[in-house]
């Protein structure tokens, strides 16, 4: 059930109801010590960090005590026949289990809704937020700043959770602590130990079930090209609040893509945004691959030649194997003036070709598969900028933490 489709009356008095009746029993109920949840975003689809930081716990930590909680009937209906420890929101079992745990792990901003703010009142959570990008996002946003600059504003949010303080907040390394994390984020620690979900780009073999809730179909296509010696390219455009991408804005012609594709043994596997909720793409081109757009992507990744982005933090995921990145930027001025601003430090993380058309990318990618990739160096110098720990343990090190602060003494 997700309150938020309803009217702002109904959530306003939900969360009310939420802070009379759930509160008082956070205090009343006892914590496990060392119990913890994970969540993921969209209500809890198997995704991103919190998708490998529990296949870490459930295939590397079996005496671990936590729950996937997912309000997704899919996801639960998919993971439920394989792991015992899901939980289904809202149920009267994941309500016990969330008043019951010490730790909440989430990856996302929209963890809060429908009541789990009041149910994790006194928790402490954990933010592995999905991505190290360029985008002003939280408390550094305008947007956001523009929002809280009442205090009628400032009041409504905190009482519906909007302005939550973390006990920690997980970063790769010290520059996007400082940059990209502390701006934005009101939390007592910001820890260094890196993503789980990059854990797999660097050992694609580290889990036996990576591959759930990703694209497998696609994988597979991908993966028999690549034996022919077909380079495959991966899509992976951002989210544009007003809408659009490469295709529906006129910049890509897929038959003429489909061509070049053939021509010079590509293939290009296109992975559009979650968000926008696309509906199938019926054209069936020979060398064009649709990657189900809600599916895991990173089991993807350490399979594909070279990647097209824009302002997507997916860059800087698969920047770690250092392969070719090439930009299609064509709409920067519109994307920061109406869509999301900037970091400005974002020109210095531009290390491939960028084009603003179909003709120059096309260019661009003969040039570097055939001849010569440019930007070796320069990337290699953006990963040790980015990431403390470039190995398979992010993991590893952010339970480690979590035992450290909030397993030892409760």
């Amino acid at each position: 059930m997700n309150l938020n489709k309803y009217s702002k009356p109904v959530i306003f008095l939900t969360t009310l109801l939420g802070w009379i009746f759930i509160v008082p029993l956070t205090y009343l109920i006892p914590k496990k010590r060392n119990r913890m949840v994970l969540m993921g975003a969209k209500d809890g689809f198997f995704i991103d960090n919190v998708k490998f930081f529990f296949l870490y716990l459930s295939e590397k930590e079996t005496d671990q005590d936590f729950y996937l909680l997912t309000a997704n009937k899919d996801t639960y209906e998919t993971l439920r026949f394989q792991y015992s420890n899901i939980l289904y929101y809202p149920s009267a079992k994941a309500y016990w289990i969330m008043l019951r745990s010490n730790v909440f792990v989430v990856d996302n901003f929209s963890w809060m809704d429908n009541c789990r703010f009041q149910l994790f009142w006194r928790a402490k959570i954990i933010q592995i937020w999905h991505g190290i990008g360029f985008k002003k996002i939280q408390r550094s946003n305008k947007f956001f700043i523009k929002e809280t600059s009442s205090l009628y504003r400032r009041f409504i949010l905190n009482f519906v959770g909007k302005l939550p303080k973390y006990q920690a907040v997980i970063s790769t390394g010290d520059f996007f602590t400082r940059e990209f994390f502390q701006p934005a984020f009101d939390a007592e620690h910001f820890i260094e130990t890196g993503y789980p979900r990059n854990d797999v780009i660097v050992n694609p073999e580290k889990y036996r079930n990576s591959d759930v809730n990703s694209d497998v179909v696609s994988i597979n296509k991908v993966a028999e090209m690549r034996k022919k010696g077909i380079k495959a390219i991966l899509y992976a455009p951002t989210f544009r609040d007003t809408g659009g991408d490469g295709i529906s804005d006129g910049i890509l012609d897929l038959n003429r893509l489909n061509q070049f594709a053939l021509e010079n043994d590509y293939v290009f596997v296109f992975k559009l945004h979650p968000l926008p909720q696309y509906k199938s793409i019926s054209e069936d081109f020979e060398r064009i691959i649709w990657y189900d757009n809600v599916k895991d992507v990173y089991p993807l990744l350490p399979k594909v030649d070279g990647m097209i982005s824009d302002y997507s933090s997916i860059y800087m995921d698969y920047i770690l194997l250092n392969r070719p990145i090439f930009f299609l930027l064509y709409d920067r001025e519109k994307y920061e003036t109406k869509d999301r601003e900037l970091h400005a430090f974002f020109n210095d993380f531009l290390v491939g070709s960028i084009s603003t058309c179909q003709e120059k990318l096309e260019q661009d990618l003969v040039y570097c598969f055939t001849q010569k990739d440019e930007f070796i160096q320069e990337r290699s110098k953006i990963i040790e900028k980015s990431y403390l720990n470039t190995d398979d343990n992010s993991a590893k090190r952010i339970l480690k933490f979590i035992k450290e602060y909030y397993f030892r003494n409760n």
